[in-house]
C-alpha cells in the first residue's frame, strides 16, 4: 500500500486530486485543505507520496518540502504550481522536490509524473517485489481476498495437488496462474485446460496425445498438453465436468506420474504440478455418483474457496475503477469518472456473473458512453432498474436487510424480465444478460420462478 498525502487550501481542487488518485487501488490516501495540520500529520505519519499546491495562504509548498525531507528523505513530493510559478516551481526541485505540475493538468499527467516519481525510488525486498509483480493483477482492499491470497502464498511453496472452488466469473484461473507464479516451478510452462469445452475423444487426445494411426485423421504422433507441461503446472478448469472414464485415466496419472498417449503402449513418465477448478460443489457430485470419490481425494489435498463479488463488496469499485483506467490509458484518454449515484449503484448490485460480469459491463459503459462523468443511465441494464421504488416493509428493516432484500427482488424481477422477452430461452437470456446458463439455472432455482410460455 503506497500512503499518499494531498494538500491544497482550495477545497475543490483538494476533491478533484483526491478522487483522481482514488482509482489506484493500492493508494492510502489524506486530504487536508489546512497546510498547518498537514505538516503535524507528516511529523506524525509516514508518506511516500505528497502532493502538495505551491501557493497557499500563509504556508508555501517549499515549507511542506522541507518539513516532509526531515521526516523521511525518500519522499516523493510533487508540487503543483499555477500561472506565474513556474520559476518557483524550479526552486522548489532544485531543493529536492521530485517534480512539479503546471495548472491546469490532465489526470493522465498526473499518473504519469507519480508513476514516474514512484518507480525511480520506490524500494522493497527482492521477496516483496516478486509477490507484488506476480499478485499485481488481482485488484483486492476486502479481508476475504487478502486472506485468499495469503493462503496462495503458503500453497505455492509447496508440491500438493490444489482445489480451487469459487462460482463462475470470479477468477478462478487468475489464481492458479498466481499459484504458479510464486512456485519453485515458475519458470516451467503453465498449461490450461477447459474440461467441458471437448468431445471427450478429443479432450483424451489433447491431454495424453496420440499415436500416428490411433484413429481417424491421426496422420502422425502428437504429444498431449500433459507433456508441454512437464516440469511446470496444469490446469484443469471445470473438472467437475470431466466425463467418468476420464476422471479414471486423470487418477491413474495422478497416482502412477505416468501417461500413455492414445493408441500407444509406451508409458511417458511426467512432473506436473495438477490444480483442478470447479463452480460446482464436488462433495455433491460425489454423493450423486457423478465423480469418482477417490479422484476427490486427490485434487482436494489443499483447497482455496474463491468469495463471489457479492461478498466482497470493498472490492467493487477497486477493480472497476482499474478495468475503466486500463481502457482510458489504452485509448489515451483523460480518466473517466462516476457520479455519486452511479457509484451507490455498481456497489449495491449483486454481481451475479462476478467479476467477468464486471469487466464486461465496464467495457460496454466505456465505448457506448462518451461523457467524462458516468451517470446512472450511461451504465448498460441492469442498473436502470435500481431506481424502483423502495417499500415501506423493507425501510423498517435494518440496514444490512434492507439491502439485501433490495438485491434479491432486484434479480428476481430482473431475470423474470428477461426470461419473458427471451420466451423462457436460457441461452438467449444468458447472453444477453452476460450470465452464464449455470448462473441463470442457480437463480431460477433460488428465487423459484417459474416461466411458461404464452
Amino acid at each position: 500500500m503506497i500512503n499518499v498525502l494531498i494538500i491544497d487550501d482550495e477545497i475543490e481542487m483538494l476533491e478533484s486530486l483526491r478522487k483522481i488518485l482514488s482509482y489506484r487501488e493500492n493508494f492510502k490516501i489524506v486530504s487536508h485543505n489546512d497546510p498547518h495540520k498537514a505538516i503535524e500529520e507528516i511529523k506524525s505519519s509516514d508518506f511516500d507520496l505528497i502532493i502538495s499546491d505551491l501557493q497557499m495562504k500563509d504556508v508555501s509548498g517549499i515549507d511542506i518540502l522541507k518539513v516532509a525531507q526531515q521526516k523521511k528523505a525518500d519522499t516523493i513530493v510533487i508540487i503543483i504550481s499555477g500561472y506565474g510559478t513556474i520559476e518557483s516551481s524550479v526552486e522548489a526541485v532544485k531543493l529536492g522536490a521530485y517534480d512539479f505540475i503546471e495548472k491546469p493538468f490532465t489526470s493522465k499527467k498526473l499518473f504519469e509524473v507519480v508513476d514516474r516519481g514512484l518507480s525511480v525510488t520506490q524500494t522493497m525486498d527482492e521477496e516483496s517485489v516478486e509477490e507484488n509483480k506476480e499478485l499485481k493483477g488481482i485488484i483486492h482492499n476486502s479481508s476475504v481476498m487478502k486472506d485468499v491470497l495469503n493462503l496462495v502464498k503458503r500453497i505455492a511453496s509447496t508440491e500438493m495437488t490444489v482445489l480451487i472452488e469459487g462460482e463462475s466469473g470470479t477468477g478462478k484461473e487468475l489464481i492458479a496462474r498466481a499459484v504458479h507464479s510464486l512456485s519453485k516451478s515458475k519458470t516451467a510452462p503453465f498449461v490450461p485446460i477447459n474440461c467441458g469445452a471437448l468431445p471427450e475423444q478429443l479432450f483424451e487426445s489433447e491431454l495424453f496425445g496420440h499415436e500416428k494411426g490411433a484413429f481417424t485423421g491421426a496422420v502422425k504422433t502428437k504429444p498431449g498438453l500433459l507433456e508441454f507441461a512437464d516440469g511446470g503446472t496444469f490446469f484443469f478448469d471445470e473438472v467437475g465436468e470431466m466425463s467418468q472414464s476420464l476422471q479414471v485415466k486423470l487418477l491413474r496419472m495422478l497416482e502412477e506420474r505416468k501417461i500413455r498417449r492414445v493408441g500407444g503402449q509406451k508409458e511417458i513418465a511426467i512432473n506436473v504440478r495438477i490444480i483442478a477448478a470447479t463452480n460446482k460443489d464436488l462433495g455433491i457430485l460425489v454423493q450423486e455418483g457423478k465423480f469418482r470419490d477417490d479422484l476427490f481425494y486427490r485434487l482436494n489435498n489443499l483447497k482455496i474457496e474463491l468469495p463471489p463479488l457479492r461478498d466482497r463488496r470493498e472490492d467493487i469499485m477497486p477493480l472497476i475503477k482499474q478495468y475503466l483506467y486500463q481502457l482510458c490509458s489504452k485509448k489515451g484518454q483523460t480518466m473517466r469518472m462516476f457520479t455519486r449515484e452511479a457509484e451507490e449503484a455498481l456497489k449495491n448490485y449483486s454481481w451475479p456473473g462476478n467479476v467477468r460480469e464486471l469487466q464486461n459491463i465496464v467495457n460496454r459503459t466505456f465505448y457506448l458512453c462518451s461523457n467524462q462523468l458516468i451517470q446512472l443511465s450511461d451504465i448498460p441494464l441492469p442498473f436502470a432498474q435500481l431506481k424502483t421504488p423502495i417499500s415501506d416493509d423493507i425501510l423498517s428493516l435494518n440496514y444490512k436487510d434492507a439491502k439485501e432484500k433490495i438485491i434479491e427482488q432486484f434479480e428476481a424481477e430482473y431475470l423474470t424480465h428477461h426470461l419473458k422477452k427471451n420466451d423462457g430461452n436460457i441461452s438467449r437470456t444468458a447472453e444477453e444478460c452476460s450470465l452464464d446458463r449455470r448462473t441463470i439455472h442457480r437463480l431460477i432455482s433460488r428465487y423459484n420462478i417459474i416461466f411458461k410460455n404464452s
